[in-house]
C-alpha cells in the first residue's frame, strides 16, 4: 500500500516557507538567493521544490505574472499549530498536557519564558493580576 504524502512541510520546505513568511510573495530566484547561504543547490532545485510545495497545497502561485510569484498558502501560526497538533497525536498519544509538561521541564525554558507561561496560566484561570 502506498504511503500517503505528508501535509506537514519537510525541513527544506520549512526553510522556503520561512523565506516567504519573512519576505512576502517572491519569485523562485528571490527565494533561491535568500537560501544560497545555507543551501548549495541550483535554482532549478529550488524551482522543483516550490512546484512540489504548490502541488501539496503549501504554496500559492500567481500565474498571471512573469516571473511567477509564490506565496505561502498558510500563515506561520497555522503551520505551527498543525505541527503541534500532529506532534500531540503522534508523539504524546493525544495528551496535550504531556507535551506542555515536557516543554516546561526542558532545559531551554528561560526565566522570561517561565514568566510568560505564568501570565498565560493566570489569564486562563481568570486571575486579573
Amino acid at each position: 500500500m502506498a504511503r500517503r504524502p505528508s501535509v506537514n512541510p519537510t525541513e527544506v520546505e520549512l526553510r522556503i516557507l520561512s523565506v516567504l513568511w519573512e519576505r512576502g510573495p517572491s519569485t523562485v530566484r528571490e527565494v533561491h538567493e535568500a537560501l544560497r547561504a545555507e543551501r548549495d543547490t541550483g535554482q532549478s532545485t529550488t524551482l522543483k521544490m516550490m512546484q512540489v510545495m504548490t502541488d501539496k497545497g503549501l504554496l500559492l502561485k500567481d500565474d498571471d505574472r512573469r516571473p511567477q510569484v509564490y506565496r505561502p498558502a498558510i500563515s506561520q501560526e497555522q503551520a505551527q499549530t498543525q505541527f503541534v497538533d500532529d506532534m500531540i497525536q503522534r508523539v504524546f498519544g493525544g495528551a496535550a498536557d504531556q507535551l506542555i509538561l515536557r516543554a516546561v521541564s526542558s532545559q531551554h525554558v528561560s526565566a522570561e519564558d517561565r514568566e510568560q507561561i505564568r501570565a498565560i496560566l493566570k489569564q486562563l484561570e481568570g486571575d486579573p493580576r
